[in-house]
């Protein structure tokens, strides 16, 4: 088959994680192996954070001004408890397989990848019944219900951590590391750098910089405890909070009017931003003395690759403790430690940062396993064992 032939559909989100990795799997695909930009099909779901209005997605956001074709079905994701909203999400995610199927019909593509995520299940059953083969990627330690289902039909899946190949069929599963993205090995400033972050990090170097972030969609447990905490903080750190844009919360809104009425010399020393752009998010991770925040698998890997240190705060309520078993792989070789979300209101965070410094000075770290855990070609190696079943 040739490349002007090949109908390439990617599909994955609902959260940073699985669009990061969706989004480098199609830009590699169109810059790097030469896929006409035509075959290309990104499929998404319309479905925002809880309390937001339909079509407020994550991955409408990130994608509104692509260029390839883009589908965003009507998701819904699959609950453990029982409430209006429950039945409301179940009857969304039959519409969602119906959407499913209709865009796979019309776009006929020879392939779909997949990055996880509810919004992948409906698009790859569909496809599955229309015998197209499914690629799958699993970027965390643990499996959730989304990519267990997909997985059993799956030609192949991709993992990014050693102790995900437990959890599909044997000889399915090949370790490749997770998708990094290029921007992250960007160590220094460009024009394009965010100048109100690289203002903060040129200034009053003598303090250590920590980068404190929810995830790409924010987390307002972490939030509100960091702008109660913004005085003690300031004492001993410069601060770049990422608060993500979430409309019902408006931490956002809450924190800058908060910094406001700070003294001066800790306003200086605090930089508030919805997103990190890519043309500041490298500068950002590898000039950090500490990160603190959620440990999605995207991060956790992310802070691996760049030999970091961090003290992660997992979401608790995920299937199967997920975030909890990301932090572990980091906290395990001793460049991490694990706050837990029940401690967090109780805890100071200038005190468990410095707790977390203080540990790094005696703690041996064996950065060999590091780097053999932390792997950087996985989407070279994803493409190509994908790509040499199709391509002449």
């Amino acid at each position: 088959m040739l490349k002007s032939e090949l109908k390439i559909m990617v599909t994955g989100g609902g959260s940073g994680g699985h669009l990061s990795v969706a989004k480098s799997v199609i830009n590699t695909l169109i810059e790097e192996y030469d896929i006409p930009i035509n075959n290309i099909t990104y499929v998404g779901g319309d479905l925002g954070m809880e309390g937001e209005e339909v079509g407020n997605s994550l991955e409408q956001k990130q994608f509104k001004d692509s260029k390839f074709k883009t589908y965003f079905i009507r998701a819904g994701k699959l609950q453990r408890s029982i409430s209006p909203r429950t039945l409301s999400l179940l009857f969304r995610s039959l519409l969602g397989f119906f959407d499913s199927v209709s865009i796979v019909r019309k776009c006929k593509p020879t392939l779909i990848i997949s990055s996880g995520g509810f919004v992948s299940v409906p698009v790859c059953i569909a496809g599955w019944l229309s015998k197209v083969p499914i690629y799958l990627h699993e970027q965390t330690a643990s499996v959730g219900v989304s990519n267990k289902v997909v997985g059993r039909f799956a030609k192949k899946v991709f993992v990014a951590f050693k102790n995900s190949l437990s959890y599909f069929p044997k000889g399915k599963a090949l370790h490749v590391g997770n998708v990094v993205r290029k921007e992250i090995f960007q160590k220094q400033k460009t024009e394009k750098s965010d100048k109100e972050i690289v203002g903060l990090m040129v200034t009053n170097k003598e303090v250590p910089f920590v980068y404190i972030s929810g995830g790409s969609l924010g987390s307002h447990s972490i939030n509100t405890k960091v702008i109660d905490s913004f005085n003690s903080l300031l004492r001993k750190y410069r601060i770049l909070l990422q608060t993500g844009d979430n409309e019902i919360f408006k931490d956002f809104e809450k924190a800058n009017d908060v910094k406001t009425k700070l003294r001066k010399e800790y306003q200086e020393r605090l930089v508030i931003k919805k997103y990190i752009d890519s043309d500041s998010i490298g500068y950002v991770l590898n000039n950090m003395d500490v990160f603190v925040g959620r440990s999605g698998a995207n991060s956790v890997y992310e802070i691996g690759v760049l030999k970091k240190n961090a003290l992660f705060i997992p979401i608790p309520w995920v299937t199967h403790n997920e975030q909890y078993l990301n932090a572990k792989v980091l906290a395990d070789i001793g460049t991490s430690n694990i706050l837990e979300e029940k401690y967090l209101n109780d805890c100071k965070i200038e005190e468990e940062i410095e707790r977390l410094q203080n540990q790094l000075k005696v703690r041996k770290i064996d950065y060999e396993k590091l780097e053999s855990l932390f792997p950087t070609n996985a989407i070279y190696s994803i493409l190509e064992d994908i790509l040499k079943t199709f391509l002449k």
